[in-house]
């Protein structure tokens, strides 16, 4: 949260955890805005994923209802390259991307911004760290018990 002439605004946060199927790297892609993430830019961030890891994407969704709407599904169907897997509604303990945003709102909660553009710059600051510690990010997959390689190769 952020102060801006007395009024708070948010700092919304996309966070896609990867996993290689093959080796069990772990990688981090995450976007930071201060308007809404809503299913209008998600379809767009799942295309740009997609392009990043040049291949099939399995994806481990929670059930933010933006990820379960009509138009949502309808533009999932248009993508033969993406399977979706559903978490169980209201099970943040199965979501690694969940211990990644509590590892974030430790290191945030201390301070206080001046505005939301320095917000952002924070967090975006601070992803792009935590995406150089490989042992970390292990940590956040680990942290929900998935194992090293949960998918078949697709090589």
């Amino acid at each position: 949260m952020a102060a801006r002439r007395g009024r708070r605004g948010r700092a919304n946060t996309v966070g896609r955890l990867c996993v290689h199927p093959a080796t069990g790297e772990v990688k981090l892609f995450h976007t930071v805005q201060c308007s809404a993430i809503t299913v209008a830019v998600l379809p767009a961030l799942l295309d740009r994923l997609h392009r990043a890891l040049r291949g099939p994407v399995v994806l481990i969704w929670n059930n933010h209802s933006s990820h379960s709407g009509k138009k949502m599904t309808a533009h999932l169907a248009e993508r033969d390259w993406i399977q979706v897997v559903s978490l169980p509604r209201y099970a943040p303990e199965l979501n690694p991307v969940e211990t990644l945003w509590s590892h974030l709102k430790r290191v945030l909660r201390s301070r206080l911004f001046r505005s939301l553009e320095e917000l952002e710059q924070v967090i975006n600051a601070h992803l792009r760290l935590v995406r150089k510690r490989t042992d970390l990010l292990r940590g956040f997959i680990d942290s929900v018990g998935l194992e090293s390689s949960p998918f078949p190769s697709t090589k």
